[in-house]
């Protein structure tokens, strides 16, 4: 909306609940991203004023970290990075089954157990998340998969960070699942059952997506955790 000019400078957003409802995800989604906005000097608040455009420049972070596939900007982009890393992350994990290393498996169980350790002390573990899902990549053995996980590290990590900032807000029984599926993934690359590997790693990045857009419901759906609200 800032980048497309719809809000100029000076421009007052609309409440939380309203941009929730149009673009159809959770409040927490929406007071994640006028949080980096924040950061990112696009948005200033003002206590009971609500969010007011501070300029439209400031939107776009520095080039100096752009990459070949460029900034994620709108919640558009999110899950079309979500679609996209489903595809590839999922191949990546089944033919790391397959040509793992001991020394790949090393680094995926010690990436696993700092994020079990982040869990219990209810800390984010956005690093050794990424690391886990580099770590596939470079298993893989295929120098394409390596690369375009490379490039895409700080798409990747966005979209981590969001859906474990995310988790935190919901029942504790999310961020369990989501070590759970971590611990899947695992298993299956170690018993070198690349189709296990395949279908858990994609199974695992959908759940992050449709954690974001889908809010609570999916938190009934995959746990059987019922909103407190209804």
């Amino acid at each position: 909306m800032i980048e497309s000019g719809e809000f100029g400078e000076g421009a007052r957003l609309p409440a939380e609940s309203i941009l929730a409802d149009r673009f159809g995800v959770s409040r927490p989604v929406i007071r994640e991203a006028l949080s980096r906005l924040r950061s990112m000097g696009a948005i200033v608040s003002r206590k009971g004023a609500g969010s007011y455009v501070q300029y439209r420049a400031a939107a776009q972070p520095k080039q100096d970290n752009a990459t070949p596939f460029g900034f994620v900007s709108s919640l558009s982009q999110i899950r079309r990075c979500f679609e996209f890393r489903a595809a590839v992350e999922s191949e990546a994990a089944f033919h790391a089954a397959r040509n793992r290393t001991p020394a790949h498996l090393l680094l995926m169980r010690e990436a696993v157990d700092q994020l079990e350790k982040a869990v219990s002390d209810g800390a984010l573990g956005v690093d050794p998340d990424v690391e886990f899902h580099m770590t596939i990549a470079k298993a893989s053995c295929n120098e394409f998969f390596d690369f375009v996980s490379s490039a895409m590290r700080s798409q990747i990590e966005f979209s981590i960070d969001l859906a474990r900032r995310l988790s935190l807000t919901q029942p504790q029984a999310v961020p369990l699942m989501v070590q759970a599926e971590h611990e899947d993934i695992y298993r299956a690359i170690e018993a070198h059952d690349a189709d296990a590997a395949r279908v858990t790693m994609r199974r695992h990045v959908e759940h992050a997506c449709s954690r974001i857009f889908d809010g609570s419901k999916n938190v009934t759906s995959v746990t059987g955790v019922g909103d407190s609200s209804g």
